[in-house]
């Protein structure tokens, strides 16, 4: 991915630091990613998701509340920023990852029936897709806990490098 790319190609472009020395500032996340994190690994044992006892996955809330929780004690203000529409260049990449997601599907049948514990881990991580429920819900948990959020035009992604270059 881009860490890799960026660590080949331009090393002094990364540097690690502590989570503390970011205090006293804000940041702006993209939601998207952070709710993809927290399905994949958060109260995850292969097809087994962490619910309620309704049966509604509650893995991205978690995540997000313990997350948020750590970073607002570091003193670090988040704001989420969350997908709009897609743009038009995008529309390709998210066919190909609709693709992937039924190969791994496939997969992960295979798997199930060959009782592969390790298939099954790896594949079922492969069928995740965050969907407009798990947005909602955040946003609903951020509001709840007075942190903003954005919703952007487009990709979140964009509108996070427009807050910072823009210094909000």
């Amino acid at each position: 991915g881009l860490t890799k790319l960026l660590a080949d190609n331009a090393p002094k472009a990364m540097r690690e630091q502590k989570l503390e020395s970011y205090s006293g500032r804000r940041i702006a996340i993209d939601a998207s990613m952070s709710i993809y994190q927290f399905l994949i690994v958060v109260g995850r044992k292969g097809t087994q998701m962490l619910t309620n006892e309704a049966g509604q996955v509650t893995s991205h809330l978690q995540g997000m509340l313990y997350r948020t929780i750590r970073l607002l004690e570091a003193g670090i203000q988040p704001v989420y920023v969350f997908d709009g529409q897609p743009p038009d260049l995008k529309k390709q990449e998210l066919a190909k990852r609709f693709l992937k997601r039924a190969d791994a599907s496939e997969e992960l049948a295979l798997a199930i029936v060959s009782q592969n514990k390790q298939d099954i881990e790896k594949f079922s991580k492969r069928t995740m897709k965050v969907t407009q429920q798990h947005n909602e819900d955040c946003k609903r948990l951020l509001r709840l806990m007075g942190v903003p959020l954005v919703e952007a035009p487009s990709e979140a992604e964009a509108q996070c490098a427009a807050l910072c270059k823009a210094g909000k």
